[in-house]
């Protein structure tokens, strides 16, 4: 009864020392000139408010001595992953991730080989009072660095809100994944709400992310997309060093969930490894300053708030104009991706008529009238499977291109418009 007694007095110590520590510090803020002081000690309280919260609920702490449900002995808790996921290690010395509710809390040690530890064996009056750790600010761990595709062209730099089927083969049907995507050289600070359906503001995410990484926000289904179609982001940029300090991101986003039952909204982009919907919420090179390297500070402009727009990506079609109304596609596919070692004859065809339709329609919709496309001779597999995805559009008609300019492993399409843009 002595030993559980303790232990709850000290996880009560704890508690209240760290809320001691918070408030002293809040109390001892002063505002400096430097951004980076500023915006350190912003995300330090607020990660020590989050760390109190968690440890305000959390079942199991760092030190306690647990057993497991499901299987033979058990261990002591040495880290803290999530408040249901903690690493206990065990007698050998190896950490195993396991959940909390296949865990439970005991009060002796005899589990452990009938040797009771240091911290059991201390009178309670003769024990020094422990002092908690400094709160460290650190990154939210469910934080991703980005992939950068140079071949997919380059996004204007930004935060970006990301719709991400998690079926690539089928992307109208199945779950979504809603990233934050931070696709710039700043770190940022953030804060998402969504409005309800009653017209009320929800607070559902806040936090810092590093440079070019994305945060998962939420996963739903379909049905959910209403709760997701509107909403308010604010953000704040940070870094050690910068010519100039940028004025606050106050941005609205809204889309008709409409859009994402069309399978033309998922398009290719240079930080995704998969197709998605994207919103720029905030251009990062447009972003007005507050106060520039020459100390010419703008404290009486005011903040602005902005309405994001679904990211409208250049056709794909753009980088083989060769005139306003022609354009030249090599379809080889050393000229299309760099990596294709793995791929299969059957992968590598597959993957030639994909980009061969995606820049026939990119032509189409951009009114150009004569495409060529260079598919080599070979067999001749792919410019047949070319033939046969021709024979599906009315407006165009083909022709072997140019001896001269292309030898004989060309095909020029022609297009036809009822009318120009």
């Amino acid at each position: 009864m002595l030993i559980i007694f303790w232990q709850s007095s000290v996880c009560l110590y704890r508690k209240q020392r760290i809320s001691q520590l918070l408030i002293k510090s809040s109390e001892r803020f002063i505002p400096e000139i430097s951004q980076s002081g500023f915006i350190n000690r912003i995300i330090a309280r607020w990660k020590s408010k989050v760390l109190l919260q968690k440890l305000n609920n959390m079942k199991f702490k760092t030190g306690d001595k647990v057993k497991f449900l499901n299987d033979h002995g058990g261990g002591v808790v040495s880290k803290i992953v999530t408040s249901n996921l903690v690493h206990v290690k065990i007698e050998d010395g190896f950490e195993i991730p396991t959940l909390t509710n296949e865990l439970v809390l005991v009060q002796d040690t005899s589990m452990f080989g009938g040797h009771q530890s240091e911290v059991f064996s201390v009178p309670q009056q003769n024990r020094p009072a422990p002092m908690p750790e400094p709160a460290e600010v650190v990154f939210d761990e469910r934080s991703s660095n980005l992939d950068v595709f140079k071949a997919k062209g380059e996004d204007k730099k930004g935060i970006y809100l990301a719709y991400v089927p998690q079926d690539q083969r089928w992307l109208l049907t199945g779950s979504l994944d809603i990233y934050l995507i931070n696709y710039t050289d700043y770190d940022i600070l953030f804060s998402m709400f969504l409005r309800k359906p009653n017209g009320a503001w929800e607070g559902v995410d806040y936090d810092a992310m590093k440079p070019n990484t994305k945060i998962l926000l939420d996963t739903i289904d379909r049905e959910e997309i209403e709760k997701w179609s509107y909403g308010v982001l604010q953000a704040m940029y940070h870094r050690d060093k910068s010519s100039k300090v940028l004025a606050p991101v106050n941005s609205t986003f809204s889309i008709k969930p409409a859009k994402l039952f069309r399978e033309n909204s998922y398009h290719d982009s240079s930080f995704l490894n998969d197709k998605s919907f994207l919103f720029l919420i905030n251009e990062v090179g447009i972003q007005p300053a507050v106060a520039e390297s020459e100390l010419d500070e703008k404290y009486d402009e005011e903040v602005v708030m902005k309405h994001a727009k679904p990211l409208q990506p250049e056709e794909v079609i753009n980088k083989h104009k060769t005139s306003p109304r022609e354009a030249v596609v090599d379809l080889h596919i050393g000229e299309l991706t760099d990596d294709y070692s793995k791929m299969n004859n059957v992968d590598m065809l597959n993957f030639q008529l994909n980009y061969f339709v995606r820049c026939l329609e990119s032509a189409i919709k951009g009114y150009l009238t004569k495409v060529t496309f260079i598919h080599g001779v070979g067999e001749g597999v792919l410019k047949t499977k070319m033939m046969d995805i021709l024979k599906q559009y009315d407006n165009v008609q083909s022709r072997d291109a140019s001896l001269k300019n292309f030898g004989y492993g060309a095909t020029e399409v022609l297009i036809w418009h009822s009318s120009f843009a």
